[in-house]
């Protein structure tokens, strides 16, 4: 095949026939790099030979999500974004690969960013390694990313904290909305509250090509409030103001800073993330009241979520149209629930009464909608629904971390494990510096049978957060399906004062059963049952407990039990590798069939 002018195969340098880039295909395919990625082979693929074909009119992004990523017809680019994060991540694999074994290779297949028919050239013996990689690798990220700092508190009274985090977070929540924008996660940019640390150091640890940094000063009803956007790489002020109102003005002001911010970055807010008319604009007590109860749930303990809801009530009760207190109180459930501290069937009703009516009184937040994806999916066992919620959420807030990482979540649920990895992708570059995601991605590893790389991504959680609950019990069952039982039971152990702690007590229990020490099983068992008397114990405890001991039956009450109770963890039996006794049970099928999980 003769690459003539204009034809994509002498797009960049000499042309290259047919046959030798099929040949060059074959040796990435092969790789270790692909070979473990059916799907990202099937992408390479797809374009390769299309674009072979002289046929690159197809290689549209509906298109190639229909035919790689099996869409249907109703596929919405602008609320799905698998296309986009999947050519991403080829082109960084493309770059690993000519970085490592394909250095030598004669032929080079690249893509660029925003275009998805790749060029194809002879690599040449004279020519330099820095040349071939350089023609792979994207000349940069095809978004930028943005680190909200929280506000300084320069108020007279140190309490008024609350009220700059406060700021912080509206302003990230509303450039979040921008699509094309990455903006950094709550978590991973609060980790720098207080520290006197150079803007470039802190773009670099959180990959952010700008910073905005602040003060408020709150004395009464009066503000006023500075801000300012920095270049992270050179460290030079790209825009920056001053702001003197009262509090009633408060709305206006983020408005102002999150517009000018856009402006600044070329970019452009969407109408639906500015307080729209017919939303109800709350009065300078509520939204105080609003972020004091958001900062008790922000400590993700116990009594605080406890203290959220019943701020957030009062607050329904004397502003009955402000809907971010709704949905406020539906988080805070969904978080006792996750936590394992109440039975999820108990707070279903004021869940799902508060989540709607979230959305009822504010169809553009996206944290109602992100939490109502989350009761399709774990409350209702309605995947297609969940998945359609948090497409919604993220759609209103392409950058929000919480509709990303439980999208992915469920995504796992369904042995949708390509997908979920993508979702993930994006989750870890909202929030670089998070004990959370590094988890999750230890826990998709493991569910992939890759053990060496889910230890990998433990220790960075576990190095972030030394004692992160989710990591500890990833890692235990790692250490169980490896039949290393004293290391299973040294990393359960960790986790015993952590919550969700029955979890953690009965895959340690698990540990011992199978390790043959039934006296420990025994014990742990005991202990809880004797829990169970006195709070509430999620089944699922037992199940594992069980499952480890070769009770099947036993097992499956139990996990029939958490079922009915909506414990989350339950939903993950049918991809965990620990559960493989359980589905050899003729009852097995019917408990699948009750999460309308696929067999």
């Amino acid at each position: 095949m003769q690459g003539a002018t204009g034809d994509p195969l002498s797009q960049s340098g000499a042309p290259v026939s047919a046959e030798s880039v099929r040949a060059q295909l074959a040796r990435i395919l092969a790789s270790d790099g692909f070979v473990s990625s059916q799907r990202m082979c099937r992408f390479l693929r797809f374009v390769v030979e299309r674009t072979l074909e002289n046929d690159v009119d197809r290689l549209k992004e509906f298109v190639v999500a229909m035919e790689v990523f099996d869409r249907d017809e109703n596929y919405d680019p602008s609320i799905d974004s698998i296309v986009r994060v999947e050519a991403r991540r080829l082109r960084t694999k493309l770059k690993s690969y000519y970085e490592g074994p394909g250095s030598n290779d004669p032929v080079l297949i690249g893509l660029r960013p925003g275009n998805y028919a790749p060029i194809f050239r002879s690599v040449t013996p004279a020519e330099k390694p820095e040349s071939t990689n350089a023609a792979v690798a994207p000349e940069r990220e095809d978004c930028t990313t943005v680190a909200v700092l929280p506000f300084v508190n320069m108020s007279p009274e140190p309490e008024q904290d609350y009220f700059c985090d406060g700021m912080t977070e509206e302003i990230l929540n509303v450039l979040a909305s921008i699509e094309g924008l990455a903006v950094v996660a709550r978590t991973s940019t609060f980790q720098f509250k207080g520290q006197a640390l150079d803007v470039r150091e802190i773009g670099q640890r959180l990959g952010a090509h700008v910073i905005v940094e602040g003060s408020v000063r709150k004395a009464g009803a009066q503000l006023r409030i500075t801000a300012q956007a920095i270049d992270a790489a050179r460290g030079i002020h790209l825009w920056s103001e001053t702001y003197r109102r009262e509090l009633k003005d408060v709305f206006a002001i983020q408005e102002e800073i999150s517009t000018a911010i856009a402006a600044t970055l070329r970019a452009k807010l969407p109408s639906r993330a500015l307080r729209r008319a017919g939303v109800y604009q709350p009065p300078g007590a509520a939204y105080e009241g609003f972020l004091k109860a958001l900062l008790l749930i922000h400590q993700q303990n116990i009594p605080g979520l406890y203290a959220s809801i019943e701020q957030f009530r009062e607050l329904t009760r004397l502003y009955p149209e402000y809907a971010d207190p709704y949905a406020g109180i539906a988080s805070a459930y969904a978080a006792l629930s996750v936590f394992g501290i109440v039975p999820g069937r108990e707070v279903a009703l004021e869940l799902r009464r508060n989540a709607e009516h979230a959305v009822h009184l504010n169809l553009d937040s996206a944290d109602a909608w992100t939490v109502m994806g989350g009761l399709s999916a774990h409350w209702d066992f309605d995947w297609a629904e969940a998945g359609h919620r948090f497409r919604r959420a993220i759609q209103l807030q392409p950058s929000s971390f919480g509709a990303h990482s439980w999208y992915a979540v469920v995504l796992t649920m369904l042995g949708r494990f390509e997908e979920a990895e993508s979702e993930l992708a994006i989750a870890m570059r909202l929030n670089p510096l998070g004990a959370s995601g590094y988890s999750r991605q230890g826990f998709l590893a493991f569910l992939r049978g890759d053990y060496e790389r889910a230890k990998a991504h433990i220790a960075e959680s576990l190095r972030l957060e030394p004692d992160f609950p989710d990591s500890l019990l990833t890692l235990g069952f790692v250490h169980i399906q490896e039949q290393d039982f004293q290391a299973a039971v040294d990393m359960l152990s960790r986790g015993m004062d952590r919550i969700p702690v029955a979890v953690n007590m009965g895959a340690l229990a698990a540990a011992y059963a199978l390790w043959g020490k039934t006296e420990q099983y025994a014990s742990l068992v005991a202990r809880l049952e004797q829990m169970s008397k006195a709070h509430y114990v999620t089944p699922m405890a037992f199940s594992i407990a069980r499952t480890g001991a070769g009770d099947i039956d036993g097992a499956l009450d139990a996990l029939e039990a958490a079922i009915e109770d909506r414990t989350i963890f339950a939903s993950m039996v049918n991809v965990h590798p620990f559960y493989a006794s359980l589905r050899q049970s003729i009852r097995y099928p019917g408990i699948l069939k009750r999460m309308n999980l696929p067999a």
